[in-house]
């Protein structure tokens, strides 16, 4: 994953060691100068921006976008406070603790750019490692004393006299902040079902994002509702921690290509550690392999996805024959929609789990919750003792998690309606100096999302740069380059296989089918666009 200039930095990267090679430098010379290099590049770091002593940012939440916000503005030399509702930082990776929680994205990818991590244990790492190396970025970056814990933000309110946000946490706390950087993550409001009798279960009952500490799997009957990428992970989670009988239950199957997991040897790890660039050399190649596979699996208008498409879902069937062993089981567990359109959910272990004798896959329709368990359409009732909801998340709530009054008075998530949306997904026309960070329509579905919120980042500080260069009080992007974008976004959305609910229905999209959650094209693309803030694209005001 490529972050700011860092893509620069790898072309360059690139060329010159042709070079070096073509005119009789070993391959090792060249390594070690390009590492001098790249460590130079570390070095050189930002210029502090001359700002009032009364200038100050707020940023809500403290996992990866946190983090990261909190790094580029000590760099500049700009204060700021970060609102965490939780007694932790890390985001998802401190509130979601459940059985077998990973990254399905490689470790070495899913990192920061210029913090990468050598010892990383496992080619997709554990949810305790990930967070374990967040709360070591903190500290490395010096985030730590700025963040405020247990604060949990309520409103922020524009006040167009002053030209400050007034943002007020749930305790009756109040902070005035001249920006707003918003990094409280897409997914984070569990979604919950409502089935009839639900509240009448007598067992324990609750979502994969809000496990119980105190639950023991081991020798008990436990319902697992949903087979989306929480289940695919906490199903074999379950299993491995001795659950006498785990039932399923699948509403849409899943598409689940073999992760290929492995541990990281010793030396490999220490190789890292001597020389970085082949840290980096390994990360990029997960970067362009990302990439290709954009081209080859979501694109479905492209002419290499109409050759090669068949193919590829062939390989992934072929998985399935091989892994599954009861042929009615495998046909159920099998979607009947392209990879891409829902998430691509890769496991090692998920679809192995169905070759036990205590665990079953239940298709029927759920018809209502009983005190000793789940009826399904076909009259069964099957008794369980615990019932745990792998139903995903509420992504309307999710992209609105506090009330937001902009100029026009009104709260954003009225002004958005059933389709939220942003200009390059980070800045909204009613809300002046208000950024945001893993927006409407920067979600991905083949990338380390830290890419994108790197880019967005670095926008943000260039936006900050130039605003405080200006002499400005506010910035607010111009109604017509929204719209303009917006616009793009939803022509560049076509020929997508995640563009609408016609092959299937999806988090992605809202009811009526419009997809306002992910990007729609490849990273580069994105990383290209946010580059640099053009002060043209907004009305400032002096």
């Amino acid at each position: 994953m490529l972050g700011g200039n860092e893509f620069i930095l790898v072309i360059a990267s690139g060329f010159t060691s042709a070079w070096l090679i073509s005119n009789g430098w070993t391959i090792c010379g060249a390594i070690m100068f390009l590492a001098c290099i790249s460590k130079l590049r570390e070095l050189r770091g930002q210029k502090k921006v001359d700002v009032g002593e009364d200038f100050h940012v707020i940023i809500i939440g403290s996992g990866v976008s946190g983090i990261c916000m909190g790094r580029k503005l000590n760099e500049i030399g700009v204060k700021y406070t970060i609102l965490e509702k939780s007694t932790d930082l890390g985001g998802t990776w401190h509130d979601n603790f459940y059985p077998g929680v990973a990254c399905d994205v490689p470790s070495h990818l899913y990192s920061f750019s210029d913090f990468m991590n050598p010892t990383w244990s496992r080619a997709f790492s554990k949810g305790k490692e990930i967070h374990q190396y967040l709360k070591r970025a903190a500290s490395s970056f010096g985030v730590y004393p700025n963040v405020v814990f247990n604060k949990r933000v309520e409103s922020c309110t524009w006040n167009q006299k002053t030209c400050k946000w007034t943002v007020q946490t749930t305790d009756g706390t109040q902070y005035i902040a001249n920006f707003i950087v918003t990094g409280s993550g897409g997914l984070h409001v569990p979604r919950l079902p409502n089935f009839k009798g639900q509240e009448t279960f007598k067992g324990p009952a609750f979502h994969t994002a809000l496990w119980d500490a105190t639950f023991q799997p081991k020798g008990k009957r436990i319902a697992v509702i949903g087979t989306g990428a929480s289940a695919v992970q906490a199903v074999p989670g379950v299993v491995e921690l001795g659950a006498a009988e785990l039932k399923v239950f699948q509403r849409t199957p899943a598409w689940v290509p073999p992760r290929l997991d492995y541990e990281y040897p010793e030396y490999v790890k220490t190789m890292f550690k001597l020389f970085p660039i082949t840290n980096s050399i390994h990360r990029w190649f997960f970067f362009w392999r990302s990439e290709l596979r954009f081209r080859l699996v979501f694109t479905e208008d492209a002419w290499i996805t109409k050759k090669l498409s068949g193919w590829i879902h062939g390989q992934v069937k072929s998985h399935y024959r091989h892994v599954i062993k009861n042929k009615e089981l495998r046909e159920k567990l099998i979607p009947n929609f392209s990879m891409g359109c829902k998430r691509i959910t890769p496991s090692d272990t998920f679809l192995q789990a169905f070759n036990e004798d205590h665990v079953h896959l239940i298709t029927d329709k759920i018809e209502e919750i009983t005190e000793t368990g789940i009826k399904t359409s076909d009259g069964v009732e099957h008794e369980v003792d615990a019932i745990i909801f792998a139903t995903g998340f509420d992504l309307q709530k999710s992209a609105r998690p506090f009330t937001q009054i902009g100029v026009d008075g009104k709260d954003m998530s009225e002004t958005w309606g059933d389709t939220p949306g942003a200009y390059l997904g980070i800045v909204h026309q009613q809300n002046p100096n208000y950024f945001m960070l893993l927006g409407p329509g920067t979600g991905l579905g083949h990338n380390s999302i830290i890419y994108m919120i790197e880019c967005q980042a670095n926008y943000t500080i260039d936006a900050i740069k130039k605003f405080v260069k200006s002499g400005a009080r506010s910035m607010a992007v111009k109604d017509s380059v929204t719209t303009d974008y917006l616009d793009w976004c939803q022509e560049n959305m076509k020929g997508k296989v995640f563009a609408n609910n016609n092959a299937c229905v999806g988090w992605y999209r809202n009811d009526r089918g419009i997809n306002w959650t992910l990007w729609p094209l490849d990273l580069v693309t994105y990383w290209w666009m946010t580059l640099k803030c053009n002060l043209e694209d907004y009305s400032l005001r002096y």
